[in-house]
């Protein structure tokens, strides 16, 4: 961290990288033993919050009528969509990277914790425009450039070992999110003016963040289970 790091994006950074999240038992079992099930499962519900994403932003535009808010936030939603090129939005490139994987795409299903996860970020976000900026910066931009960072690592190890296509899908976010993250965290440097408002982003940080947890409880249930919506002749 810099050391002109504003304070609060400081706090913010501390809170989601000591956050029980990026130590939950899913993430550090797969630092020992990662199979192509464990890629397939994280990516078949990361693909339905990918979609969920952009209307995040969208709705925390809404809630503002600070122009410079709402054109961080737009800028946002272009980027995820490719700067109007469908083939290169982020959904695509994963659900691409899918397919490639051999995966059946039109079988997957958001397991029942990945809807509750959407669901409480919706809730969130409604709550208002603090609210939608601490969940959307800190706990999802922030967030995902950690985990996908640790994903791609562990994805490049399994390629080294298996035939598999390469993985622009983390280079293509990791690239972004690391863009995104700091302007989200200057913009929130920017709008909190008092207590109040800093005490709701923190408040979207941190309840964001326990909603992620709920997410990965849905992949460690489904540990060790072989991925059902798979071509069989490819990747095995």
């Amino acid at each position: 961290m810099e050391k002109n790091t504003p304070s609060l994006t400081k706090e913010l950074i501390y809170m989601v990288q000591n956050h029980s999240v990026l130590k939950h038992e899913w993430l550090q079992n797969k630092k020992n033993q990662f199979e192509l099930d464990d890629v397939l499962w994280w990516l078949s519900q990361e693909y339905f919050v990918s979609k969920a994403f952009v209307n995040w932003f969208l709705e925390g535009a809404l809630l503002t009528e600070d122009v410079e808010a709402r054109i961080i936030l737009l800028k946002n939603v272009w980027e995820e969509l490719g700067n109007g090129v469908s083939k290169n939005s982020h959904v695509f490139i994963l659900k691409d990277f899918l397919i490639e994987l051999g995966v059946e795409f039109q079988d997957v299903r958001p397991m029942p914790e990945t809807l509750l996860y959407l669901d409480m970020m919706n809730q969130i976000i409604k709550k208002g425009f603090y609210h939608a900026i601490g969940a959307l910066g800190p706990a999802n931009e922030y967030l995902l450039n950690l985990e996908y960072g640790f994903m791609e690592r562990s994805y490049l190890d399994l390629k080294s070992k298996l035939d598999l296509p390469m993985g622009k899908f983390f280079q293509v976010n990791l690239e972004a999110d690391k863009s995104h993250s700091k302007e989200m965290f200057d913009l929130i440097e920017k709008m909190v003016d008092s207590q109040n408002t800093k005490d709701q982003v923190l408040h979207a940080t941190e309840i964001a963040l326990d909603a992620r947890l709920v997410f990965y409880s849905g992949l460690i249930k489904i540990e060790n289970t072989p991925f059902p919506y798979r071509i069989k002749s490819k990747h095995t």
